[in-house]
């Protein structure tokens, strides 16, 4: 009785807030948009706590456990050494992709003026050329004069926000190291933090809503964990198709391409078409034969990944159909971009398993 009367209080409090915030939208959107801003190094401290998390539970359990140290040790060490795996991955990506995507940038700001030549060249070969073309020949545009007032254009903008991009960088750099910091007390005390967490909803939630509260907790756990991991797997795989298929075909640049196609294949589903924007632009450096081939690979590559490897590897290890791991994909990213496209899967994951769960209940 007691229970059901503290449900009670619990749901007219939460309709009361409900109504004011519908009531009071337009200030609340504002207050919450504050809100986000100043605790956002918070949330991406968590974001990175999560995430190096899985890095050093495997080496507690694996490597650390053989050790005969205190725990407090035990868990400094392991911190160190889980930022220690993640610095040297990002380490070994980008010092395998950045000095050929340099090579290759040297290369295609070279032949700029060899192509500006040769298109001015063409165009003195074939001064009706434009004619052809309505309406770019109403507009008495002068293709000679339209490279050199572009450039001057992007210097004088590069100019005018310079500031701008130097203030962002700064405030990047503060929310990453603020985040850095949180993410190292959250790792170092999380047992502690589990423990609190715990006892608030244990005092302050009814018994039942304690219980559903801990099982919904641990089934988005549970979730995040098998989509971080499956992302993680889908993403070498493809990355070592494309290497392979790459080196087949003759392509230039495999290994370094397959790499980027690879790690930007951690966005889900659309990730990898980012990488193969710059595979083609740096092929397209050595062949435009080249180049259209490649393109042609990657799609069939990607069709292939988003038909078979993405949902036999990803869905099959969160639990969730195909279709739906597309879905959430779609309706995430048109809501929230890429924040969207990286949480919609396991997010519906864990609303697919408490709901199978929850039907499963009820038919017995």
């Amino acid at each position: 009785m007691k229970e059901k009367k503290e449900l009670i209080q619990y749901t007219a409090v939460c309709l009361l807030l409900l109504f004011l915030v519908c009531h009071y939208w337009d200030f609340a959107v504002r207050w919450f948009g504050l809100f986000l801003s100043v605790i956002r190094p918070l949330i991406l401290g968590c974001a990175v706590a999560y995430l190096l998390n899985l890095i050093m539970s495997f080496y507690e359990r694996s490597i650390l456990s053989r050790w005969r140290i205190r725990p407090e040790a035990k868990r400094t060490v392991s911190i160190v050494l889980s930022f220690l795996t993640l610095l040297m991955i990002l380490a070994l990506i980008i010092n395998m992709i950045l000095p050929e995507l340099r090579s290759c940038i040297d290369i295609l700001l070279s032949n700029i003026p060899i192509a500006y030549d040769m298109i001015l060249q063409f165009l003195d070969e074939n001064p009706d050329i434009l004619a052809l073309i309505p309406a770019v020949s109403n507009l008495h545009i002068d293709i000679r004069e339209l490279l050199p007032r572009f450039l001057t254009w992007m210097g004088s903008g590069a100019g005018a926000s310079l500031f701008g991009y130097l203030s962002s960088f700064v405030s990047v750099i503060f929310n990453l190291f603020v985040a850095l910091i949180f993410a190292i007390y959250l790792l170092a005390q999380k047992e502690w933090l589990r423990r609190q967490a715990d006892r608030l909803l244990y005092t302050y939630l009814p018994h039942t809503v304690h219980e559903k509260a801990l099982y919904v907790f641990r089934t988005l756990d549970n979730c995040f964990h098998r989509f971080i991991v499956g992302q993680c797997m889908e993403a070498l795989i493809l990355g070592i198709l494309c290497i392979l298929g790459m080196l087949l075909f003759g392509f230039p640049y495999a290994v370094m391409i397959g790499i980027l196609v690879g790690a930007t294949a951690l966005i889900p589903v659309l990730g990898a078409y980012i990488g193969a924007v710059v595979g083609i632009l740096m092929i397209f450096t050595e062949s435009m034969f080249q180049a259209l081939m490649f393109l042609i690979f990657i799609v069939i590559l990607q069709q292939l990944e988003n038909q078979l490897i993405y949902p036999k590897v990803v869905g099959s290890s969160i639990g969730l159909p195909g279709i739906l791991v597309f879905s959430a994909v779609m309706v995430g990213g048109s809501l929230f971009g890429v924040t969207g496209i990286l949480l919609g899967i396991p997010l519906t994951a864990a609303c697919y398993q408490l709901l199978k769960d929850d039907l499963k209940k009820r038919s017995h």
